[in-house]
């Protein structure tokens, strides 16, 4: 499962408060942020209070790097989601590659590069779930003043838009208190998907 949403939605507090409610259902709870880690249990995120910065990399630069990218997410996943997943455990990314396409400066990612972006995405392993969190701009920045007001707006809409686009997303409202939030995604989201797959399953 991918939890995606701007800055101040909550991902992290969403994350943290997952575990206790899937424990019925799963045989744990393994987090990522971003991508898989290669060489640890997991990866977390690191505080950034300006994610816009630094500038965006060269053409070449940003080609090497997605094509290491590229790499590293699958063998991230092959050699740690993928028999994570197979053992029934939950893996919950807190953002994924996906982002780079709505946020693009946060990963120094050039326009001209946007195509391959792109491309590198449509060819990295897809969750099973996303769950999209959402909220008033002016709640965002409530909460974190990382970026504009005017780019926190632009943010939600584009978030709001990838949840009409993708087929395997839940929009969930994270202005709600965050007991509720937790509540919703374990509920609506993760349970409601964990049905219909055991329900494939047995029709398999």
């Amino acid at each position: 499962m991918v939890l995606l949403g701007p800055d101040g939605a909550g991902k992290s507090s969403v994350i943290a408060g997952i575990g206790d409610g899937v424990a019925a259902g799963f045989a744990g709870c393994d987090t990522y942020h971003l991508r898989p880690a290669l060489f640890s249990q997991t990866r977390t995120p690191t505080t950034n209070c300006d994610p816009h910065a630094k500038s965006a990399r060269g053409t070449l630069v940003t080609t090497a790097k997605l094509a290491y990218l590229l790499a590293a997410n699958w063998l991230g996943y092959l050699m740690r989601v993928r028999p994570r997943v197979e053992r029934g455990t939950l893996v919950v990314f807190d953002r994924y590659f996906l982002d780079g396409l709505i946020d693009p400066r946060r990963y120094r990612l050039p326009p001209s590069c946007g195509w391959l972006v792109a491309l590198v995405e449509s060819l990295l392993p897809k969750p099973d779930l996303y769950v999209v969190l959402d909220a008033p701009a002016t709640v965002l920045q409530e909460r974190k003043q990382e970026v504009t007001p005017i780019e926190a707006a632009r943010q939600c809409r584009e978030y709001r838009r990838l949840a009409e686009v993708l087929t395997n997303a839940v929009l969930v409202d994270a202005a709600q208190p965050l007991a509720r939030v937790v509540d919703e995604v374990v509920e609506r989201s993760i349970e409601r998907h964990l049905a219909r797959f055991r329900e494939v399953s047995w029709s398999v």
